[in-house]
């Protein structure tokens, strides 16, 4: 169970770092085949994730961390600033992947 979280943290971390490629490339060929090398990496570690994890689980949070995260590499590294708007569906959808998570631990100690 724990290597399939270490997956999921991998297919979250590379995720970010082909968009992060992507974006401090400019556009050039480089940046686009480091993303899309980094994008298919993800989708092999969220598939290892997915053997163990629920898939619905697992899913949201890759894709709401990777949301949330890439926002805030964005902010930090590229100085975007972040709208009212932007920060609301941030906080939401950091608030659906605690619930979706908060769920499944509660499905898991009913099976127990």
């Amino acid at each position: 169970m724990r290597f399939a979280w270490f997956f999921l943290i991998l297919a979250i971390g590379t995720e970010i770092a082909g968009l992060t490629a992507m974006k401090a490339a400019g556009g050039a060929y480089v940046g686009h085949a480091v993303m899309y090398g980094s994008i298919a990496l993800s989708y092999v570690f969220l598939a290892m994730a997915v053997k163990t994890i629920p898939v619905g689980v697992a899913y949201a949070i890759w894709e709401g961390s990777g949301v949330a995260l890439i926002t805030l590499v964005s902010v930090m590294v590229f100085d975007h600033v972040l709208t009212g708007r932007e920060m609301l569906g941030l906080s939401m959808a950091v608030s659906g992947i605690l619930l979706v998570n908060a769920g499944k631990v509660q499905d898991e100690e009913s099976a127990a």
